[in-house]
C-alpha cells in the first residue's frame, strides 16, 4: 500500500491510474538481477506493463537499462512484499 500511495496510484511505466487491488508491486531491478526489497527498488505497475516488463527480462536474461528511476520512498519494504 505504501508503494502504491507513493506512486499516486499510477503505473510507473505507462501512467495509467490503477486501483490498489488491480495494481502489481514490482521490483524495478528483479531479485535475480541483484535488485533488493528496498522501497527505492519497488514500484507500482499495471498488469499489462508488468507482463511486458517480465517477458522482456525473461527473453533477454537481463534487466532493461532504459527503465526510469523509482521516485520517492526510503528504507526497506519487506513487510509489504506480499501485497
Amino acid at each position: 500500500r505504501r508503494i502504491w500511495l507513493r506512486d499516486a496510484g499510477q503505473c510507473c511505466l505507462c501512467g495509467r491510474v490503477v486501483d490498489l487491488c488491480d495494481s502489481e508491486l514490482d521490483h524495478r531491478i528483479a531479485l535475480q538481477f541483484g535488485g533488493g526489497n528496498e522501497e527505492t527498488n519497488l514500484w507500482t505497475l499495471c498488469t499489462e506493463c508488468h507482463r511486458q516488463k517480465s517477458g522482456s527480462e525473461t527473453a533477454s536474461g537481463m534487466p532493461d537499462p532504459t527503465l526510469p528511476e523509482v521516485s520517492g520512498g526510503h528504507g526497506r519494504a519487506d513487510d509489504i512484499i506480499g501485497l
